[in-house]
Parts: C-alpha cells; sequence; structure tokens
C-alpha cells in the first residue's frame, strides 16, 4: 500500500521533472537565439557554433571603435528586450496585485468584519453593564 503510494508520487515527481525540463529548454533556447540577436547587431559574427570570448572582444572592439559607439549600439540592440522586460513585470505586478486583491476580498475582508461585529457586540454589552452598575451605584 505504502510502496504504491511511494511509486505514483515517484512517477508523479518524474513527470513534473520532465516538464519543467522541457520549459527550461525552451527558455535557454529562446535566451541563447536573443542573445545572439544582440551579439549580431553589434557587429559579431555568430555563424559559428563555439565563439571564443577572446574573439567575441576582437570583433566586437572592430565593429565599435569607440565606446560611445559600443554604447548606442548596445543601447539599440536590447531596446524590444527591455521594453518586454517593463512590459512583463508590469503585467506580473498587475496579477499580483489582483490576486491580493481577491485574497483581501475572499480571507481577510470577511475576518475583520466577524471581529468588528465581535468588538462591537462585546463594546455594548460591556456599555449595558457599565449602565446598569451606573445606576446601581446612583440607587
Amino acid at each position: 500500500m505504502i510502496q504504491d503510494k511511494v511509486k505514483v508520487q515517484l512517477s508523479q515527481f518524474k513527470k513534473q521533472g520532465e516538464k519543467l525540463q522541457v520549459e527550461l529548454g525552451k527558455g535557454l533556447e529562446a535566451a541563447k537565439e536573443e542573445g545572439q540577436r544582440i551579439l549580431k547587431e553589434l557587429g559579431v559574427d555568430t555563424s559559428t557554433k563555439k565563439i571564443d570570448i577572446n574573439e567575441l572582444v576582437t570583433e566586437l572592439r572592430k565593429a565599435n571603435p569607440s565606446v560611445r559607439d559600443f554604447l548606442r549600439n548596445l543601447d539599440v540592440a536590447t531596446y524590444d528586450n527591455r521594453f518586454r522586460l517593463n512590459w512583463n513585470t508590469t503585467m506580473i505586478s498587475a496579477y499580483a496585485k489582483q490576486q491580493a486583491e481577491k485574497a483581501y476580498a475572499k480571507d481577510v475582508k470577511p475576518r475583520i468584519a466577524e471581529v468588528r461585529e465581535t468588538v462591537s457586540t462585546q463594546l455594548r454589552e460591556v456599555q449595558a453593564k457599565t449602565q446598569e452598575l451606573r445606576a446601581k451605584l446612583t440607587a
């Protein structure tokens, strides 16, 4: 019985791992393609499979003779990525805000209303007892 549960959990864990690996592979491939696109826009030949760091620096210096040229080309090459990152960040924060509002409306707001009602009820009881005691003391 326990072995069956462990086997099922292990197979589910393997499936999740494979799914995560596929998604990670897609993300890495997209990042690689984007990096190659940026390097190409900066003047580096990315047709070779493996780029040596020394060759990369040499090609970057050749294509961008000054720091100003390099920064301008880098700005142009990464504009789409920065825009996309800004957009994704904005959407993620909006989604997080929406989820927080839902959680507040579902969980926190009813609890606050319940506590407020409980406190109000107890306060009314205390006021009533205070009035009773006041009446007894004056009488």
